[in-house]
């Protein structure tokens, strides 16, 4: 998938390797952070702030310190179905006839100086993929 995504003039980053759930930081690749950056200076950035299809997982940190370093203008996108209809690699079909939807918020208001785990939040909100406090429920 990577090297199709490559070939379409995306830009790829590693991944923090995570066996049986625990994360493993590997050194940041200052590469990948000026590729972003350079990017941002003349274009825009399709950034998947889960890493994976599946809902409601945790999401990376990496994405909120590209959003402080930058500042750029943010722009929420939801994509409901995916996970349903195809596998995980996204190549095949897992159950046809699924719906699919993109939906596109509006601009996000960001104060920059917030915690990078602040900014995560609010991302994680503005796509609907923030697990609901069960406490909150409650009250």
């Amino acid at each position: 998938m990577s090297r199709l995504f490559s070939l379409a003039g995306a830009l790829t980053v590693k991944r923090t390797w995570r066996p049986d759930g625990t994360e493993q930081r590997r050194g940041l690749d200052p590469g990948d952070t000026r590729k972003i950056t350079r990017a941002l200076e003349n274009n825009w950035v399709i950034t998947f702030p889960q890493g994976t299809t599946k809902p409601f997982a945790p999401g990376r940190k990496g994405t909120a310190f590209i959003i402080k370093q930058n500042q750029p203008i943010v722009i929420p996108v939801q994509i409901s179905g995916f996970w349903r209809a195809f596998n995980k690699k996204g190549l095949k079909f897992k159950k046809k006839g699924t719906k699919l939807s993109v939906t596109f918020g509006p601009p996000m208001t960001i104060d920059y100086n917030d915690s990078t785990e602040d900014i995560l939040d609010q991302v994680m909100e503005a796509i609907g993929q923030r697990k609901p406090n069960p406490l909150q429920k409650a009250l």
